[in-house]
Protein backbone atom coordinates (compact mmCIF):
# COMPACT_ATOMS: atom_id res chain seq x y z
CA UNK A 1 0.00 0.00 0.00
CA UNK A 2 2.48 2.34 0.57
CA UNK A 3 4.35 1.92 -2.77
CA UNK A 4 0.65 2.82 -4.22
CA UNK A 5 1.19 5.60 -2.61
CA UNK A 6 4.28 6.79 -3.91
CA UNK A 7 2.92 5.92 -7.30
CA UNK A 8 0.02 8.27 -6.99
CA UNK A 9 2.30 10.79 -5.74
CA UNK A 10 4.39 10.45 -8.73
CA UNK A 11 1.35 9.64 -11.33
CA UNK A 12 -0.99 11.84 -10.24
CA UNK A 13 -1.10 15.61 -9.35
CA UNK A 14 -3.83 15.29 -5.66
CA UNK A 15 -3.79 12.30 -3.99
CA UNK A 16 -5.99 11.14 -0.88
CA UNK A 17 -5.03 8.59 1.23
CA UNK A 18 -7.82 7.10 3.86
CA UNK A 19 -5.98 4.95 6.19
CA UNK A 20 -6.41 3.00 9.64
CA UNK A 21 -4.33 3.90 12.38
CA UNK A 22 -0.76 2.81 12.45
CA UNK A 23 0.14 2.20 8.86
CA UNK A 24 3.24 3.72 8.27
CA UNK A 25 1.37 7.19 6.94
CA UNK A 26 4.10 9.80 8.29
CA UNK A 27 6.62 7.10 6.93
CA UNK A 28 5.93 7.10 3.71
CA UNK A 29 5.00 11.09 3.09
CA UNK A 30 8.06 11.78 4.65
CA UNK A 31 9.97 9.17 1.63
CA UNK A 32 7.30 10.84 -0.67
CA UNK A 33 9.41 14.21 0.09
CA UNK A 34 13.01 12.87 -0.15
CA UNK A 35 11.92 11.66 -3.58
CA UNK A 36 10.55 15.01 -4.41
CA UNK A 37 13.67 16.82 -3.67
CA UNK A 38 16.40 14.08 -5.03
CA UNK A 39 14.58 13.73 -8.38
CA UNK A 40 14.14 17.63 -9.03
CA UNK A 41 17.56 20.08 -9.42
CA UNK A 42 18.65 22.03 -6.28
CA UNK A 43 16.18 24.66 -5.87
CA UNK A 44 13.68 23.70 -9.13
CA UNK A 45 11.77 21.61 -5.98
CA UNK A 46 10.13 22.60 -2.51
CA UNK A 47 8.30 20.83 -0.16
CA UNK A 48 5.48 22.21 1.92
CA UNK A 49 4.55 20.12 5.25
CA UNK A 50 1.63 21.21 7.26
CA UNK A 51 -0.22 19.11 9.69
CA UNK A 52 -3.12 20.22 12.21
CA UNK A 53 -0.48 20.81 15.09
CA UNK A 54 3.17 22.17 14.88
CA UNK A 55 4.24 19.48 17.57
CA UNK A 56 2.72 17.07 14.68
CA UNK A 57 4.96 18.66 12.07
CA UNK A 58 7.94 18.66 14.20
CA UNK A 59 7.77 15.46 15.61
CA UNK A 60 6.19 12.87 13.81
CA UNK A 61 6.33 13.86 10.41
CA UNK A 62 9.64 15.63 10.36
CA UNK A 63 11.38 13.17 12.43
CA UNK A 64 10.44 10.59 9.51
CA UNK A 65 12.04 12.76 7.25
CA UNK A 66 15.12 13.68 8.91
CA UNK A 67 15.46 10.11 9.12
CA UNK A 68 14.94 9.36 5.09
CA UNK A 69 17.55 12.67 4.84
CA UNK A 70 20.33 10.82 7.02
CA UNK A 71 19.88 7.18 5.78
CA UNK A 72 19.61 8.69 1.76
CA UNK A 73 22.60 10.72 2.45
CA UNK A 74 20.79 13.33 0.87
CA UNK A 75 21.88 16.95 0.10
CA UNK A 76 21.80 19.84 2.19
CA UNK A 77 21.07 20.33 5.81
CA UNK A 78 18.08 19.85 8.08
CA UNK A 79 16.99 20.77 11.41
CA UNK A 80 13.65 20.39 13.55
CA UNK A 81 11.33 21.69 10.09
CA UNK A 82 13.47 23.17 7.44
CA UNK A 83 15.84 21.31 4.75
CA UNK A 84 18.12 24.01 3.12
CA UNK A 85 20.38 23.02 0.70
CA UNK A 86 23.03 25.04 -1.50
CA UNK A 87 21.88 26.11 -4.95
CA UNK A 88 24.17 28.32 -7.55
CA UNK A 89 22.71 31.71 -8.78
CA UNK A 90 22.90 30.66 -12.80
CA UNK A 91 23.40 34.65 -13.50
CA UNK A 92 25.74 35.44 -11.27
CA UNK A 93 27.70 32.23 -10.27
CA UNK A 94 26.76 32.84 -6.08
CA UNK A 95 26.33 30.06 -4.06
CA UNK A 96 23.10 30.33 -1.49
CA UNK A 97 21.27 28.66 0.76
CA UNK A 98 17.34 27.73 -0.68
CA UNK A 99 14.44 26.39 1.47
CA UNK A 100 14.06 22.80 -0.13
CA UNK A 101 11.72 21.64 2.62
CA UNK A 102 9.62 23.18 5.61
CA UNK A 103 7.15 22.52 7.71
CA UNK A 104 4.11 25.51 8.37
CA UNK A 105 1.21 25.49 10.79
CA UNK A 106 -0.22 28.59 10.34
CA UNK A 107 -2.87 30.12 12.60
CA UNK A 108 -5.95 28.47 11.45
CA UNK A 109 -7.71 32.02 11.07
CA UNK A 110 -4.89 32.82 9.06
CA UNK A 111 -4.63 31.23 5.48
CA UNK A 112 -2.08 33.59 4.43
CA UNK A 113 0.30 31.68 5.83
CA UNK A 114 0.76 29.27 2.99
CA UNK A 115 0.97 32.54 0.45
CA UNK A 116 4.30 33.43 -1.23
CA UNK A 117 5.67 29.75 -2.09
CA UNK A 118 6.78 29.34 -5.09
CA UNK A 119 8.64 26.80 -7.15
CA UNK A 120 8.49 25.35 -10.47
CA UNK A 121 7.91 21.59 -8.56
CA UNK A 122 5.82 22.19 -5.17
CA UNK A 123 4.63 18.99 -3.17
CA UNK A 124 2.46 19.27 -0.43
CA UNK A 125 2.13 17.11 2.50
CA UNK A 126 -0.69 17.46 4.59
CA UNK A 127 -0.07 15.25 7.43
CA UNK A 128 -3.29 14.21 9.43
CA UNK A 129 -5.72 16.01 7.00
CA UNK A 130 -8.86 15.36 8.45
CA UNK A 131 -7.88 17.70 11.49
CA UNK A 132 -6.68 20.67 8.63
CA UNK A 133 -9.29 23.79 9.85
CA UNK A 134 -11.51 24.57 6.92
CA UNK A 135 -10.28 27.68 5.90
CA UNK A 136 -6.53 26.69 5.41
CA UNK A 137 -7.83 24.22 2.82
CA UNK A 138 -7.97 27.50 0.14
CA UNK A 139 -4.77 28.50 0.71
CA UNK A 140 -3.04 24.90 0.54
CA UNK A 141 -4.78 24.18 -3.00
CA UNK A 142 -3.29 27.62 -3.66
CA UNK A 143 -0.08 25.97 -3.85
CA UNK A 144 -0.36 24.03 -6.45
CA UNK A 145 -0.59 26.61 -9.22
CA UNK A 146 2.04 24.65 -11.39
CA UNK A 147 1.57 21.99 -13.66
CA UNK A 148 4.60 20.29 -11.83
CA UNK A 149 2.79 20.85 -8.13
CA UNK A 150 1.55 17.56 -6.45
CA UNK A 151 -0.66 17.30 -3.39
CA UNK A 152 -0.07 14.41 -1.15
CA UNK A 153 -3.37 14.35 2.00
CA UNK A 154 -2.89 11.69 4.42
CA UNK A 155 -5.24 10.82 7.33
CA UNK A 156 -7.71 8.61 9.32
CA UNK A 157 -11.22 9.11 7.83
CA UNK A 158 -12.93 9.26 11.70
CA UNK A 159 -13.99 12.54 10.56
CA UNK A 160 -17.41 12.05 7.90
CA UNK A 161 -17.62 15.62 6.80
CA UNK A 162 -14.79 18.88 5.97
CA UNK A 163 -12.47 18.95 3.14
CA UNK A 164 -10.09 15.47 3.35
CA UNK A 165 -13.68 13.80 3.24
CA UNK A 166 -15.26 15.91 0.64
CA UNK A 167 -11.23 14.91 -1.20
CA UNK A 168 -11.79 11.45 0.10
CA UNK A 169 -15.23 10.84 -2.47
CA UNK A 170 -15.19 9.38 -5.89
CA UNK A 171 -15.49 12.53 -8.68
CA UNK A 172 -13.15 14.77 -6.10
CA UNK A 173 -10.90 15.32 -8.73
CA UNK A 174 -8.15 12.72 -5.67
CA UNK A 175 -6.44 9.84 -6.36
CA UNK A 176 -7.71 8.20 -3.52
CA UNK A 177 -5.57 5.37 -1.70
CA UNK A 178 -7.39 3.22 0.27
CA UNK A 179 -5.29 1.57 3.63
CA UNK A 180 -7.60 -0.49 5.73
CA UNK A 181 -6.39 -2.32 9.01
CA UNK A 182 -5.78 -5.66 7.44
CA UNK A 183 -3.62 -4.41 4.86
CA UNK A 184 -0.74 -3.49 7.06
CA UNK A 185 1.20 -6.11 9.25
CA UNK A 186 1.02 -3.52 12.00
CA UNK A 187 -2.38 -4.84 12.98
CA UNK A 188 -2.62 -7.27 15.59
Amino acid sequence: KQDEVLRSVKNHRKTAVMACHAPGKSFVAARAAGWWIDSHKPGEATVVTTAPTGDQIEKILWKELRRVHSAGNLLGRMNKTEWLVTVRDPKTGVEKEEFAAFGRKPADASPVGFQGIHAPYVLVIVDEANGVASNLWSAIDSLLANDGSRILEIGNPDVPSGDFFEHCKPGSGYHVVQIGAFDTPNFT
